[in-house]
């Protein structure tokens, strides 16, 4: 740039303008931290005519954008959680198999949850968003209760409960049907987040 060319306070104040909008394009999440998941506890249960069950999600993933000022979370500006529906395990091969079935794993492997928007209220976050299972697609508002520890890792715990026929699952049934599983299961979730190291 010739350091003799004057540019006029109009040009000079659209210049700064667009400066400033790039580096705000180019830094979507300034004052906002990418955190992953550090350590997780998910578990899917509910109960049957026989007694009640549970399933543990063995893979899962979770990516979120937190802000936080003073240790404590003011916006949360992303959130998608991913569990592998092959990962979810009972202990017992044949009720895995019958629920791997009702969840039509070979077609749709993944359960997932992706927030539109979030809101938080003290020591709570309300999120809004869409839960997928076996294809389908639902909203869901979900309340979890944070925590941050002295190492700066938040941990966010959530329990919800849905009927698995409102994602058109049909509840599994065991020995020849002589089992049947209630309609009703409930998510519960105990997240750990780290922040991502900067790049």
């Amino acid at each position: 740039m010739n350091p003799n060319l004057k540019i006029s306070p109009p040009r000079k104040a659209v210049l700064y303008l667009t400066i400033a909008t790039l580096f705000l394009l180019t830094h979507p999440a300034l004052g906002q931290e990418v955190y992953k998941i550090q350590k997780a506890n998910v578990l899917l249960t509910g109960t049957s005519t026989l007694h009640d069950w549970e399933m543990k999600a063995e893979g899962f993933s979770c990516n979120s954008l937190f802000q936080l000022e003073n240790n404590k979370v003011t916006h949360v500006k992303s959130l998608t959680l991913t569990i592998p529906v092959l990962s979810l395990k009972s202990g017992k091969n044949a009720m895995d198999k019958n629920a791997y079935s009702a969840l039509k794993a070979e077609q749709y492997k993944q359960i997932t949850y992706v927030i539109i928007s979030t809101k938080v209220a003290g020591n709570q976050i309300i999120c809004s968003g869409n839960l997928t299972i076996a294809g389908v697609t639902k909203p869901m508002e979900v309340e979890a209760v944070y925590s941050v520890n002295a190492d700066n890792t938040i941990v966010c715990k959530t329990s919800k409960s849905f009927k698995m026929t409102d994602f058109n699952v049909e509840p599994p049934s065991f020995m020849f049907g002589s089992v049947t599983t209630g309609d009703e299961i409930t998510m519960t979730f105990d997240l750990t987040f780290k922040k991502s190291p900067s790049i």
